[in-house]
């Protein structure tokens, strides 16, 4: 779901509470419709300035409930939206509740990798994306790589070719190493954006059953991609990432393009690149 910010009341007034335990707080009632997403945007908005933090425990239902002259179930509403974003912490038992814990990366990959399914993207889409990105870390890559990344990339393409040498696919062991690739420009922002993407390409690829020749070439064009990133050259390094992600997109365009999670406009452009290499 996407929250209007425009539905935020009133912020929550400062608060007095006891970390990891019961908070002492005054809330101003909500009257006006869909009272759980009020509440939803009211509590992230003291997350974000930092009234709460990872570890506070949020009043219970019957408390925020009467506090906030609303019904339970759109407390308990709110509160399961929370969690689902990776923000809020249910759990049971005389000392249960619901806390507060910082959002994971996973949980906002997942999030981001959703948006694009509701978006109904399709292959084309998709594919100038990646490579736009791809190419945006790898110029970061060129200049921040350490000697360590290198012996990951390399570990990684054993790894994929040892899962081929045994008739098992490696889309997860390619996956990886792009996001270890993506890991290396050390820009937070480009590898959740990436890492959303590759998401949304590794599910696609499972949904359909890809075979282990689908992921046979893979390891062979990210040994081509470790050579150039440790030559250093970006003109050298941009080469072998287009012509891998061409060539990956002509080898699993039939394939990828069965899956429900892309959209079915394969019209617009010549070549539609998707893979997890």
């Amino acid at each position: 779901m996407i929250y209007d910010i425009g539905l935020i009341l009133n912020h929550l007034p400062a608060a007095v509470y006891k970390r990891r335990g019961k908070m002492s707080i005054q809330f101003q009632p909500l009257n006006e419709k869909k009272n759980f997403e009020k509440i939803v945007d009211l509590l992230k908005e003291k997350v974000f300035s930092g009234v709460f933090h990872p570890g506070d425990r949020l009043p219970a239902e019957r408390e925020m409930a009467k506090s906030l002259r609303v019904s339970r179930l759109s407390v308990r509403e709110a509160y399961r939206a929370l969690q689902l974003f990776g923000m809020v912490e249910i759990r049971r038992g005389n000392e249960g509740g619901a806390f507060i814990c910082a959002p994971s990366p996973r949980s906002i990959i997942q999030s981001v990798s959703d948006l694009f399914r509701f978006q109904g993207i399709t292959l084309e889409e998709w594919n100038e994306a990646r490579l736009l990105l791809e190419l945006d870390i790898a110029r970061l890559a060129v200049e921040r790589a350490e000697a360590g990344d290198f012996v990951r990339l390399e570990s990684l393409v054993a790894e994929a070719n040892q899962q081929i040498c045994e008739g098992i696919p490696a889309h997860i062991e390619n996956m990886r190493f792009h996001l270890c690739f993506a890991e290396i420009a050390r820009n937070p922002i480009l590898f959740t954006a990436y890492s959303s993407m590759m998401d949304l390409l590794l599910n696609s690829l499972m949904a359909v059953g890809a075979s282990v020749e689908h992921s046979r070439d893979a390891p062979a064009a990210h040994a081509h991609i470790i050579a150039a990133l440790r030559e250093g050259n970006f003109d050298r390094l941009s080469l072998v990432i287009k012509e891998h992600v061409h060539g990956a997109g002509e080898r699993l365009m039939p394939i990828v393009k069965k899956s429900p999670l892309f959209g079915s406009n394969f019209s617009k452009s010549r070549v539609f690149s998707g893979e997890e290499e």
